[in-house]
């Protein structure tokens, strides 16, 4: 097997990197199954370093069962990197960076959507998975989907809102900006509308039970979420909202500007982690709004069955992020990109992060905080130089 070109009939793809036993993929395989799913869809699982033989054991037995997974060993992921030019240590090993790999091998393989999980994220057994984000990103006819809404005017939408919980409290999503929590759009300001103008390219699915929120709010709150309360909601041209990789699609342009951004840099004695897709969440977003397309948020739902976590060493982790989005998501919503394609607005992207690097200042962004943007501006120009390989 090689992941260099291998073309094969499927449209959509799933990707999910783990280091822990396969748990998720039976019912992902059962969904598919039921569904119709199987032949159009192909599960890509990169593993790492430190991921177990019993994932790759089991793709392979779902290929005899007649289902489209591809986990490509290390040295394969080596081999397809080097033909496309990329190098060596752009995806770093033992990190989540590697869903890269799952990301370029989809794009080389012709899906046209491209649905990111995380190995903890489990599909409902009566909903149907890929067709719901299909036809969420394919709603036809420029209307809306049936029983969505749409949320315009200006500002932040708070995702969470729209889920159910066992104790009553405001819960945001992780990169929320702490300083737009007390003006976020309300949910009952929601209105349903008639028409969409702008085409969905991104599809942002909900978890039940362990959503996907920050250490701080695990610690303070630990909120579990029993329930989605409809309706998904399409944000207008001036809202915003943090986007992640659990359970989230995106149309093939889109992808080439869902990058997943590369962590570990050192921020003020602190190391910044755990917000490399959250900085890819915005990267896309801001692309997609200048080319006027939309995201939409809410099913479908996937029950988040959280892998252990130290949510102290979470909380270290993720300081330096939360600390630097509350300048660079107000500055990102306000840049004027160029370009007519999302590869010429990533470029544009890139080179307005590094011009602007130099313009954010204080505690964090002081020592560290710049850097990473440069380095993120470097590694932009570097999956675009990818892209060209496998698009």
């Amino acid at each position: 097997m090689t992941l260099t070109h291998q073309a094969v009939s499927a449209t959509t793809a799933i990707v999910v990197t783990t280091i822990y036993e396969p748990q998720f993929l039976s019912d992902y395989l059962a969904n598919l199954a039921r569904f119709g799913g199987r032949e159009g869809t192909t599960i890509y699982i990169i593993p790492d370093r430190k991921t177990p033989r019993s994932v790759s054991t089991a793709a392979a037995e779902a290929g005899r069962a007649g289902f489209q997974v591809r986990c490509p060993e290390a040295s394969e992921q080596q081999e397809f990197l080097a033909h496309l030019g990329v190098p060596a240590d752009f995806i770093p090993w033992n990190t989540d960076n590697r869903r890269n790999v799952g990301f370029l091998a989809a794009l080389a393989d012709g899906c046209d959507v491209l649905i990111s999980i995380d190995d903890d994220n489990f599909c409902l057994a009566d909903v149907d998975f890929v067709g719901d984000h299909r036809e969420a990103l394919h709603p036809g006819n420029g209307t809306l989907r049936n029983g969505d809404a749409l949320t315009d005017g200006h500002g932040w939408f708070n995702p969470c809102a729209l889920l159910r919980y066992e104790r009553d409290a405001r819960i945001f999503p992780r990169g929320f900006p702490y300083a737009a929590r007390g003006t976020a759009v309300p949910r009952a300001a929601h209105a349903t509308a008639p028409t969409l103008t702008q085409p969905v390219a991104i599809n942002a699915g909900l978890w039940l039970g362990d959503p996907d929120v920050d250490a701080i709010t695990r610690l303070a709150i630990g909120p579990r979420a029993t329930a989605f309360e409809p309706p998904s909601v399409v944000l207008g041209p001036d809202v915003w909202m943090p986007i992640d990789s659990q359970n989230t699609a995106l149309t093939r342009a889109a992808v080439t500007a869902y990058y997943y951004v590369r962590m570990q840099f050192p921020v003020r004695g602190l190391v910044l982690d755990r917000f490399g897709d959250i900085f890819s969440g915005y990267f896309v977003q801001k692309c997609a709004k200048h080319l006027g397309q939309a995201v939409r948020v809410g099913t479908p739902v996937a029950d988040h069955r959280r892998s252990p976590h130290d949510l102290i060493q979470d909380l270290y982790h993720e300081l330096a992020g939360v600390a630097l989005l509350e300048d660079f998501a107000p500055w990102i919503r306000e840049e004027r990109l160029e370009g007519t394609t999302y590869r010429d607005a990533y470029a544009s992207l890139a080179e307005h992060i590094e011009a602007g690097a130099g313009r954010f200042v204080g505690h964090f962004w002081d020592e560290g905080g710049r850097d990473f943007l440069r380095a993120t501006s470097r590694n932009m120009r570097t999956w675009l130089d990818a892209l060209r390989q496998v698009t």
